[in-house]
């Protein structure tokens, strides 16, 4: 855990420039059209998924994005939920002999939670700057499926394997936001997390609209790394992946 508390990333992140004399909470709903990109491997059974951005609608199953932040003087505490139910089709080798055909069906949870403290504050007329240090956890559970099918000469023989698990990272990170003062701002928010198995870490950018008093739109983009490592009972569970891509959302403030 050490070398998460010397790193310090700045990117960008989806909520709004405010002082930090203010109290609000803030809901909102987004859409993160994502690449997924990686390796999945399950004992002696190992799948690559690349699904682009151009195909993630066709191969998304199911999907739901959210958050909520509460503010109160210096401090925020916010939560962020992603759900993901992909289907990729892949095939590996095809001739006129033979083909390999790997299915991957890739289930998964994303649900992070931080503390964020204000540790600096610059006003310029109407614009102002703010940076907040982060802290808090990352929870993933994904549950991969992953099926394999041999043809050769019209005979197929078909091999699968399963997992279902879990884990928490650590997580520390920093938010720094712009608000030009007119409605619009660029925020933004970068994290590392680590666990006893697993690593990952975080980066987005955002431009944000005031829309209303208590509407603003947001979008920009994300960039999400994970790797687990565990053996559990023999079997090896391996996963190295990437999200990343466009988000655009809208959230409401209370």
């Amino acid at each position: 855990m050490k070398k998460l508390l010397i790193i310090v990333l700045l990117s960008f992140s989806q909520t709004a420039i405010v002082y930090a004399d203010d109290t609000w909470t803030d809901v909102g709903v987004y859409a993160f059209m994502t690449d997924v990109d990686g390796d999945v491997e399950i004992g002696n059974v190992t799948s690559d998924v690349d699904v682009p951005f151009k195909d993630i609608l066709e191969n998304l199953d199911f999907g739901f994005m959210g958050y909520v932040e509460h503010r109160r003087g210096k401090w925020s505490f916010i939560g962020d939920i992603f759900y993901a139910d992909i289907s990729v089709d892949d095939t590996v080798a095809s001739n006129a002999i033979a083909s390999v055909e790997l299915d991957v069906v890739l289930k998964q949870v994303l649900a992070e939670g931080y503390v964020g403290y204000r540790v600096l504050e610059r006003k310029d007329g109407a614009a102002y700057l703010g940076v907040d240090v982060l802290a808090g956890i990352r929870y993933n559970k994904i549950d991969v499926d992953i099926g394999a099918e041999i043809n050769v000469l019209s005979l197929s023989a078909a091999a699968s394997r399963s997992a279902d698990i879990d884990w928490t990272d650590a997580v520390v990170g920093v938010r720094a936001q712009y608000d030009f003062g007119n409605g619009w701002g660029i925020t933004g928010l970068a994290d590392i997390g680590e666990g006893s198995d697993s690593k990952s870490y975080q980066l987005m950018g955002f431009v944000n609209y005031q829309y209303s008093d208590d509407l603003k739109l947001f979008g920009g983009y994300r960039h999400y790394h994970l790797e687990q490592d565990e053996t559990v009972n023999g079997l090896a569970y391996k996963l190295d992946l990437d999200y990343a891509g466009p988000m655009f959302g809208i959230s409401k403030r209370f």
